[in-house]
């Protein structure tokens, strides 16, 4: 019996002495996935900065798009239109405007986009619409991610009215 008792003994020794350091592995598994949802947390969150600020560069631009006025339809009243906007002056100042904004080092503008392109103009009588695009490039990246930058997109549109 008393054998068996000192049996019992260095075989309940022996399991604890198995499971010392089994918590260090799985704290270490723990802070690697923490550590990599921050990381993916701080990716998405750059990419939503960055598509707002292309939001505000192209609300910007269609803005001053918008309030190129056809001079010669607007006092002729030839076109129906209650002020009529010159579609190829609209769409150089589009362009001049993501110009500028990219090359401006504003607060608006985020140091990760890139690449500012306008992928899309549509004008007619009163009314100015664009679509652009841009490269968000992400702070982090994951050994094991081949993703570097993301393209992000926005719209905007805008028409001109007379006030009444």
């Amino acid at each position: 019996m008393a054998m068996r008792i000192s049996r019992l003994r260095i075989f309940k020794v022996g399991l604890i002495r198995q499971e010392e350091g089994s918590i260090s592995v799985l704290i270490i598994g723990l802070f690697l996935i923490t550590v990599s949802l921050l990381f993916i947390i701080t990716d998405i969150a750059t990419i939503a900065v960055a598509k707002r600020s292309l939001v505000q560069a192209s609300e910007s631009a269609v803005l001053r798009g918008v309030q190129s006025i056809d001079r010669a339809g607007y006092y002729n009243q030839s076109t129906g239109v209650a002020i009529p906007i010159d579609c190829s002056l609209a769409k150089a100042r589009v362009l001049e405007e993501l110009a500028s904004w990219s090359a401006s080092g504003s607060d608006l503008k985020r140091s990760e986009l890139s690449e500012v392109q306008l992928q899309d103009f549509y004008c007619q009588a009163n009314t100015v619409s664009i679509q652009t695009s841009a490269r968000a490039l992400l702070p982090f990246h994951l050994p094991q991610s081949i993703l570097t930058d993301f393209q992000v997109t926005a719209s905007a549109g805008a028409q001109s009215n007379r006030a009444q």
